[in-house]
C-alpha cells in the first residue's frame, strides 16, 4: 500500500510543480532569470537564510549563488549582512520590493491554481488539503 502510494506521489508531484513553476515564472520580470527568481523565492520562504543554503537549494556552486545574490542586491530585490557569529558567512533576506514581488507573484499562482481546483467537489478538496498536509509532516526537516 505505502509503495502504491510513494508511486502516485511521485507521478503526480512533478506534473503539479511544473505547473506552479510556471505560472510563477510568469509573474516573474522578465529581467529575472528563473534561478535568480528561485533565489528570491527561497530567501521568501527561509529569511535570513545563508548564501550556502540557497546554493544547495538550486543544486549549484556557492560562487555560483553568490554572483547571483550579488547582482539580486545590486537590482534592489536582496539585502546581504555578514553573520555576527562568523564573518565568514553572508546572510540574505528580501528587501521590501523583493517581499512585494514574491508574494505579489505568490498570490496571483494561487489564484491560478485555485481557479484548476474549482472543478472539484468539496470533499475531493478537503481530501486533498489533508493529504498535502499529510505529506508535509512527512517531510518536514527534522528540528
Amino acid at each position: 500500500m505505502a509503495h502504491a502510494a510513494a508511486l502516485a506521489v511521485m507521478g503526480v508531484v512533478p506534473e503539479v510543480m511544473r505547473e506552479l513553476r510556471s505560472a510563477m515564472r510568469s509573474a516573474a520580470p522578465d529581467s529575472l532569470t528563473v534561478p535568480q527568481f528561485r533565489a528570491l523565492i527561497f530567501a521568501w520562504r527561509q529569511p535570513s537564510t545563508t548564501v550556502g543554503d540557497l546554493a544547495a537549494h538550486l543544486g549549484v556552486t556557492v560562487p555560483t549563488a553568490s554572483v547571483n545574490v550579488t547582482r539580486l542586491a545590486k537590482a534592489g530585490w536582496l539585502v546581504v549582512a555578514s553573520d555576527t557569529d562568523d564573518k565568514r558567512r553572508r546572510l540574505i533576506s528580501l528587501t521590501p520590493a523583493g517581499q512585494t514581488l514574491v508574494e505579489a507573484a505568490w498570490a496571483r499562482t494561487a489564484r491560478s491554481f485555485s481557479h484548476r481546483l474549482a472543478s472539484l467537489p468539496d470533499s475531493a478538496l478537503t481530501q486533498l488539503r489533508e493529504a498535502m498536509e499529510l505529506l508535509r509532516v512527512l517531510c518536514a526537516p527534522a528540528v
